[in-house]
């Protein structure tokens, strides 16, 4: 019977199906037209844009279909026809499921194996992300559609949920948790699973409609909740739950010698920035990722004065470190002469607290990376090729500067988030030192599955070699070591003793 309303479904409400299958289709024309070198750029926005557009389109296609057979209304012939409430649940589960998670599987498995990545991961990681949109987007719509009877109804509570989306990012000033983080993953995905579920349960079931709408509300709470609480947070709670370091693999100090000559040489923000000079060192096999900073601020009796947890994320302004290695710290770091941590202080904060002698701390969330495997690939401009752990990689000339090589890759699904790359001349051996980076968006149980859903990916900028090609090269992965906090004390100090006018 199910099938029966299934197909009655699709022929009333095809056009919205087809609506999706076209965003899926350019999405994936968008991924295949950038090639590796995600060009032309502007094009990432508008990518992102159909992204949005699926998601929208497939959660309005559930709306609709459920309300076509509404279970709040008692006016409705389904209630007296000899048709099962399971049946009718099921139908729109698997209409569900028809518009987020098969599309979603097929066209990024496509896009995987015409990258030419490996068929198991490639089907693996496809699985992950749809079935995380099947949740994150059509148990959702589901859950809205069994608890309205209209589309205007459907509409407000969507709103509403805008609305507290609004609220929580003001309130938070936008601190909102690692979504890339496990720990958080989880903690939504078995909201959105239960919450779902008792709702599909006593609409479909017992038709408890004050119930079912208590459910979403509370649910949409504990969401939000999860959502804003500070990045911090996650990363705490896989440090329990990770590998924690008895040996630290680096060590910072404050650098109070060289105070006035690494402020002077410091990058110059604008606003209330303070820069904090380190000593760092780090084990030279070693690549140590910063997650957060928590800045601590007190009076010489020890009564705090300021305390907060400074987002990583560029672009966010209020709350921002960074430093001139960016977030990662491996051997090039080691006797560094302008290492320096900038944090961009609000502007009331400074103008309360910068003559106020005091001292001043920052606790480091750091993760550490240990060499997994190295390959050494030579890869001429122009020509893709297959790298064990990267995926497909292909190099070019920078097209700003001539003496630049960038290597690019459309990732492997379970590649490494940290590599280093080397140089190697003809006889082998290694030409300057190693360029390491780290990608900003961490693996997701151990899949990457932006090798599916994005453009090639950045991996690292190397020397050119004489301008017409490219040398072999040395590609280490790494893997993760352990998770640690290391602390930065200050000693008694004004914050105007850390601007950029002291430096000069």
């Amino acid at each position: 019977m199910w099938l029966h309303i299934l197909k009655k479904d699709l022929k009333l409400h095809w056009p919205y199906v087809a609506a999706v299958l076209a965003l899926k289709v350019a999405a994936v024309w968008m991924i295949q037209k950038m090639g590796i070198f995600a060009e032309p750029p502007q094009w990432l926005l508008l990518h992102a844009f159909i992204d949005l557009a699926f998601a929208v389109v497939a959660g309005f296609a559930i709306i609709v279909v459920v309300q076509s057979d509404p279970v709040v209304s008692n006016n409705d012939d389904w209630l007296i026809r000899p048709i099962r409430r399971s049946d009718l649940a099921l139908d729109k589960i698997a209409f569900a499921a028809l518009v987020t998670l098969l599309p979603t599987f097929v066209f990024d498995l496509g896009v995987g194996l015409m990258h030419g990545l490996d068929a198991l991961p490639a089907i693996g990681a496809s699985a992950y992300t749809a079935l995380v949109i099947f949740i994150g987007v059509g148990l959702p719509a589901l859950a809205v559609g069994t608890i309205t009877a209209s589309w205007p109804q459907a509409a407000g509570i969507v709103f509403a949920v805008v609305l507290a989306w609004i609220g929580g990012f003001i309130v938070t000033n936008g601190e909102m948790a690692d979504l890339g983080n496990w720990p958080v993953q989880l903690a939504l995905l078995a909201i959105l699973v239960i919450a779902g579920a008792l709702i599909l349960g006593l609409q479909y079931g017992r038709r408890n409609t004050a119930t079912s709408r208590g459910v979403f509300a509370v649910a949409t709470i504990c969401a939000m909740a999860v959502i804003f609480t500070p990045r911090i947070a996650g990363y705490l709670i896989q440090r329990v739950n990770g590998n924690v370091a008895t040996t630290s693999p680096i060590r910072l100090s404050f650098d109070d010698q060289s105070k006035a000559d690494v402020i002077g040489k410091a990058q110059q923000f604008m606003g209330s920035v303070i820069y904090v000079p380190l000593k760092v060192a780090v084990d030279p096999n070693r690549i140590v990722t910063i997650n957060n900073v928590i800045l601590s601020i007190a009076s010489d009796d020890g009564k705090p004065l300021f305390l907060d947890t400074i987002s990583l994320a560029s672009g966010h302004p209020l709350r921002q470190v960074s430093n001139v290695l960016g977030g990662i710290f491996d051997g090039a770091s080691n006797g560094h002469k302008s290492n320096y941590q900038a944090v961009n202080l609000p502007s009331d904060v400074f103008a309360k607290f910068k003559n106020t002698p005091g001292r001043l701390s920052l606790i480091y969330l750091l993760s550490s990376y240990a060499p997994a495997a190295t390959i050494k690939a030579t890869l001429p401009f122009g020509v893709p090729q297959k790298v064990a752990g990267f995926g497909v990689c292909e190099t070019r000339l920078n097209p700003v500067n001539d003496q630049v090589v960038d290597l690019y890759c459309f990732p492997a699904t379970n590649s490494s988030k940290c590599i280093a790359a080397t140089v190697l001349d003809p006889a082998g051996a290694s030409i300057g030192a190693p360029q390491t980076r780290c990608s900003t968006t961490s693996t997701q149980w151990g899949l990457n599955t932006a090798a599916l859903t994005g453009p090639g990916q950045l991996v690292v900028e190397l020397p050119a070699a004489n301008g017409a090609g490219i040398r072999p090269l040395a590609l280490t992965t790494y893997k993760v070591a352990s998770h640690f906090t290391q602390t930065v004390v200050l000693p008694r100090v004004r914050l105007t003793d850390l601007t950029g006018s002291a430096g000069s």
